[in-house]
């Protein structure tokens, strides 16, 4: 896919929600969350401590954190190391700091413990558990000197280990190394059911379900069947709970040979059809499944079907033979749970010549009018899961290139939720997301290509990786064609917590010295509000008072008062003599002081700062600061 397109996208606000039950997880490997939540958002972490249940070694793992400041978690594929880790930092006996997931690559996706993002007292989540050997003998080295920092910096870490780790660990990580052993998954169940059924809805047990779990299936599996025991019991309230077993069960042990006989049964070609688009828009109204399936036909080139409308089958006879209903609002499910994920499996398995015309049906129909944003961004996203899992990311591009090229209703919606879902994957999200920063850094990079980057980027890849969203927004607003909207973005991204207008802050003293860019220079601006940057509000420290910050805001200002144009910067600068007028509360000379430190080593910065402020209030102070730092004794008297 070329980095820029000579085309012109109009049409709908991007929009990145994901169709159907949304999954959360409870002891188990991957634990999926609303996609507006953070990972590590105290909500979410809240509601996985209530399902929780502790493994054997969790107090152990849970001592060696609070005592050495990391903790390493190894166990079988299964055992809950992921959601042990959640637990172990929002539980240990340091809860006040931020509670962030480290993402371990650069910008470029290589491997990477960047130890210059460990903030202190910081809570991280590390999670090693899908990396391959490669990648782990690579971050196996770097963690010494990683957990030296968390400590130094009062920060607390947990490490999910991959399930092979060679027998030979560093010697200074043996004493932070702890295995855990999953709980009983009858526990597990019991405890999640307790959160979604009503109370004393769950006697007797029903034998079948005994005998599910006596097979010790992995958490992620009993945690599937809690979601799906609680969707039968909301499906039909007057069932008992050996019935939502029943329903729940059938739709875990259900085979591919049982959905392929139900293809086979289908002899016609148009209820195949119909069969494959309600999979495909689960939960979606009946007048958009009936308009993306005919949709379907004509790109298959079936013959029109000639009958009188009133002769042929209405949708509701046609649903009953796919076994599929709309349900009171109109929306149209199968009657099976689950049963939409299988179908979609199958005839992406199973009918591969007819792929490049499924890919050529799902570009042409995000376009219809009857379709909503919802419609069509589960329209995309699970064709797009069914391309990355027998594929690779570079297989999507040519269909992102199309809706990037053709103007239309949902084109551009359609673009982003194909990135977005890269984003998220989690074998090719690091390729995809590396992607996004080449694209970031590309000079030529057409509008309609950046704005659905930018949207991407401000959207899923900054709710669960904001580090990098940051840093791709900020190489989109730095570009020469100016984009006001990654400049808007990337400022509320950076004002979302002091971690990432911290981060932000220093990226801004490492530009700004290289010759001030209009775009830098607004972006500092927007982020060094006096007041923000000296309230320390709930935390202990105010941004100011961190040498780090008062460094890299000292840098920031040195180079507008150095080379900078005022009218970018001079309002900004009376903003920040009239927070200094106060005298009682430190801000004067905390303020004043890194505007003079700003223009040490330039005689005509301290003498632009002084003709600004000549005027100001603060003028007496601000000249005798100026006059201590040239060494010239002052005999103004101070009013």
């Amino acid at each position: 896919m070329s980095d820029s397109f000579d085309t012109t996208v109009t049409g709908a606000q991007s929009v990145f929600a994901g169709s159907g039950t949304q999954n959360n997880y409870f002891n188990v490997e991957d634990t999926s969350i609303p996609e507006s939540t953070r990972p590590l958002a105290l909500d979410h972490l809240a509601w996985l401590r209530q399902r929780f249940v502790e493994p054997k070694g969790f107090q152990q793992a849970l001592d060696v954190l609070d005592q050495t400041n990391t903790v390493l978690v190894d166990g079988d594929p299964g055992s809950g190391r992921n959601a042990t880790a959640r637990m172990l930092l929002y539980r240990c006996s340091e809860q006040q700091g931020e509670l962030h997931e480290f993402l371990p690559e650069d910008t470029a996706g290589n491997p990477l413990l960047d130890r210059s993002q460990i903030d202190s007292g910081q809570r991280l989540l590390l999670d090693l558990s899908a990396k391959s050997s490669a990648e782990w003998a690579a971050l196996h080295h770097q963690l010494p000197a990683f957990h030296d920092t968390v400590r130094k910096q009062g920060a607390r870490l947990a490490v999910v280990l991959p399930h092979v780790v060679p027998k030979t660990i560093h010697p200074e990580l043996g004493p932070h190394l702890v295995s855990i052993t999953r709980p009983s998954a009858g526990v597990v169940l019991r405890r999640g059911l307790h959160r979604e059924l009503p109370p004393d809805s769950m006697d007797p047990w029903p034998q079948e379900l005994d005998h599910y779990l006596s097979g010790d299936p992995p958490l992620l599996d009993v945690a599937q069947l809690c979601r799906l025991i609680a969707e039968a019991h909301r499906a039909d309230r007057t069932a008992n709970f050996a019935m939502w077993c029943t329903t729940a069960l059938a739709a875990v042990n259900r085979l591919p040979e049982d959905v392929a006989a139900h293809v086979v049964a289908l002899a016609d070609s148009r209820q195949k059809a119909l069969l494959l688009t309600t999979a495909m828009l689960d939960e979606s109204r009946s007048d958009a499944v009936y308009d993306v399936c005919e949709a379907l036909l004509r790109t298959v080139r079936l013959p029109a079907d000639e009958r009188p409308l009133l002769e042929r089958e209405d949708l509701s006879q046609r649903f009953r033979e796919i076994k599929a209903a709309p349900d009171v609002n109109g929306r149209v499910r199968f009657t099976a749970l689950d049963y939409a994920q299988a179908v979609r499996t199958h005839f992406w398995n199973h009918m591969p010549g007819l792929r490049p015309r499924l890919l050529s049906w799902v570009s042409r129909s995000v376009s219809l009018d009857s379709l909503t944003d919802r419609d069509r961004a589960a329209l995309t996203a699970h064709l797009t899961e069914q391309i990355l899992r027998t594929g690779q990311f570079d297989d999507l591009l040519p269909l992102i290139r199309a809706w990037i090229r053709r103007p239309g209703t949902g084109t551009r919606l359609a673009a982003g939720q194909a990135l977005a879902d890269g984003v998220r994957h989690p074998v090719h999200g690091r390729e995809v997301r590396a992607r996004l920063y080449q694209w970031s850094r590309n000079a030529s990079l057409t509008d309609e290509l950046a704005q659905v980057l930018i949207d991407v980027c401000a959207g899923p890849l900054g709710e669960r990786y904001p580090d990098q969203a940051m840093v791709r927004l900020h190489h989109l607003a730095r570009q020469t064609r100016h984009r006001p909207g990654a400049e808007q973005r990337l400022v509320e991204l950076s004002l979302r917590d002091h971690h990432l207008r911290r981060r932000m802050l220093y990226r801004l003293a490492d530009y700004l010295p290289q010759g001030p860019r209009d775009a830098d220079a607004r972006l500092f601006v927007l982020l060094t509000d006096p007041v923000a940057l000296t309230e320390a509000g709930p935390r202990p420290l105010a941004l100011l008072d961190q040498s780090g910050v008062r460094d890299a805001v000292t840098t920031g200002w040195s180079a507008l008062l150095h080379a900078g144009q005022p009218s970018t910067w001079s309002r900004h600068l009376n903003t920040w003599l009239t927070a200094a007028e106060e005298p009682e509360d430190g801000r004067r000379d905390q303020l004043l002081d890194v505007l003079v430190a700003a223009c040490r080593g330039h005689p005509s910065a301290l003498g632009r700062l002084y003709a600004l402020a000549v005027r100001h209030p603060v003028e007496p102070v601000l000249l005798r600061k100026i006059d201590a730092a040239q060494g010239i004794r002052s005999f103004r008297p101070s009013r």
